[in-house]
């Protein structure tokens, strides 16, 4: 099986199973964490010396182990550098890891181990077939502890077993769940398979995912899912005003816009950007209450050429500031009340759709000529920067009319159908509460 293929694959490059599988779990985290830099740590008893072999006490030490790993090298080559990797770091085994964190001096995180945050360690006795041990006036029996919290992020012990080698997974709860440390498992199974069928292929195009999950993202990637007469969502918009102009588009009270009035104000306002150098890849921000005139700005951007930045107006002010800055968005859309303190540092330009409407109103209800296809930008999301600072995501043309298409079969959306409004305008969950039944003809 493949625990035999990966032994005599380790016999044939002077490799234990220790360092063949450590460099499969190296493999692992770096493709799932995209990092070709990865530093495991390991014990090891440190009882080099006979004289140490027979004397009850504790002489373990931990030794950090680094490996490059690249994506276009193969695995006997990565085995080889882990090998090379594993020797230098017993020859000097006795150095104790105290020390080498005071030489290193790395700084200091009390959320997280220092030097490394992911563990592995190869049992290579196999226990299954071991006698117990017996001593004189003593029962013996194997225990093992739980301390209650795990000591680093992730840790896998491997041993050999009856069928091959056997393990389990210790991880930090509050990193990672049961359902992922699963999908782990089965990723690292399916790994070693490949390896030991294909040691020389390139460490890119090793398997990771399980037939299950392969037929799923199959399934998910079928496609493609959007017209391709219409690639982008404004001619897909625009597709849609033209077969039912009168429909209901829009509701907030007792305001309502038909397609054919959305459309004509959205045109309006992608042309007033137009003048004010609004083009393809241009970052459009707009911070409004939920009402028609954001559902009238969404389309506008894109109209125009640009891409929209969505910012809920009841963020704290230093986080819309961010994102307008990181996006590198010249032109935002508000209302007075709402852009102040947006405006001077963050933006170049900013459309009021108050004090600016008459100006606005003045523009030609046809729509702009643009050059925009499917892999330019129709909008960037800002995630929520539970994980470090917020990450601007840049969504093409192409991938939002996938979404939205995949939507609308997906739930059945006819033109029958209205959608409320409910997610934060800054939120993801936005997008297909809006998209989707705009280009199915429903109403908001």
């Amino acid at each position: 099986g493949t625990a035999d293929a990966l032994r005599r694959l380790g016999a044939r490059e002077e490799a234990t199973p220790f360092m063949v599988y450590l460099a499969a779990f190296d493999v692992l985290l770096s493709r799932w964490t995209g990092q070709d830099d990865v530093v495991v740590g390991t014990p090891v008893a440190n009882r080099g010396r006979p004289e140490t072999a027979d004397v009850v006490g504790f002489f373990a030490n931990t030794l950090a182990l680094r490996t490059e790993v690249s994506a276009d090298g193969s695995f006997r080559e990565l085995l080889r550098g882990v090998r090379e990797t594993a020797l230098e770091a017993y020859a000097h085994e006795e150095l104790p890891f105290e020390r080498l964190v005071e030489e290193l001096r790395p700084e200091r995180d009390l959320s997280r181990p220092v030097v490394f945050q992911v563990a592995f360690a190869f049992d290579a006795a196999d226990r299954s077939a071991s006698e117990p041990v017996r001593l004189p006036g003593l029962e013996l029996a194997p225990v093992d502890p739980d301390a209650g919290i795990a000591p680093f992020d992730l840790t896998l012990r491997l041993e050999p077993g009856k069928d091959g080698v056997a393990g389990r997974i210790e991880y930090a709860t509050g990193l990672f769940d049961e359902t992922t440390i699963a999908r782990l498992a089965e990723s690292f199974a399916v790994l070693l398979e490949g390896i030991a069928a294909a040691p020389d292929r390139r460490l890119s195009e090793l398997p990771l995912l399980s037939e299950t999950e392969r037929r799923h993202v199959v399934a998910w990637s079928a496609g493609p899912a959007s017209d391709p007469a219409c690639g982008t969502v404004h001619e897909r918009f625009r597709h849609r005003v033209r077969l039912a102009p009168d429909a209901l588009a829009v509701e907030l009270g007792g305001e309502a816009l038909t397609y054919a009035e959305l459309e004509a104000r959205a045109n309006r306002l992608a042309r007033h950007l137009r003048g004010l150098g609004v083009g393809p890849e241009t970052r459009v921000g707009i911070c409004l209450e939920p009402g028609t005139e954001r559902v009238v700005a969404m389309p506008a951007a894109p109209t125009g050429g640009g891409a929209y930045l969505p910012l809920d107006p009841s963020y704290p002010a230093e986080r819309l500031a961010y994102m307008l800055a990181d996006a590198a968005a010249p032109v935002l859309v508000a209302r007075t009340g709402l852009a102040r303190g947006l405006v001077e540092e963050t933006a170049r330009t900013v459309v009021l759709l108050d004090s600016d409407a008459s100006r606005i109103e003045a523009e030609c209800a046809e729509a702009p000529e643009v050059e925009v296809g499917p892999e330019n930008l129709a909008y960037v999301v800002y995630t929520s920067g539970t994980t470090g600072g917020p990450k601007g995501v840049m969504v093409s043309h192409g991938a939002l009319l996938n979404l939205a298409a995949w939507h609308v079969r997906a739930f059945g959306v006819t033109s029958a159908d209205r959608a409320t409004q409910l997610a934060s305008f800054s939120f993801d969950a936005a997008v297909w509460e809006t998209w989707p039944y705009l280009l199915a003809g429903a109403s908001l």
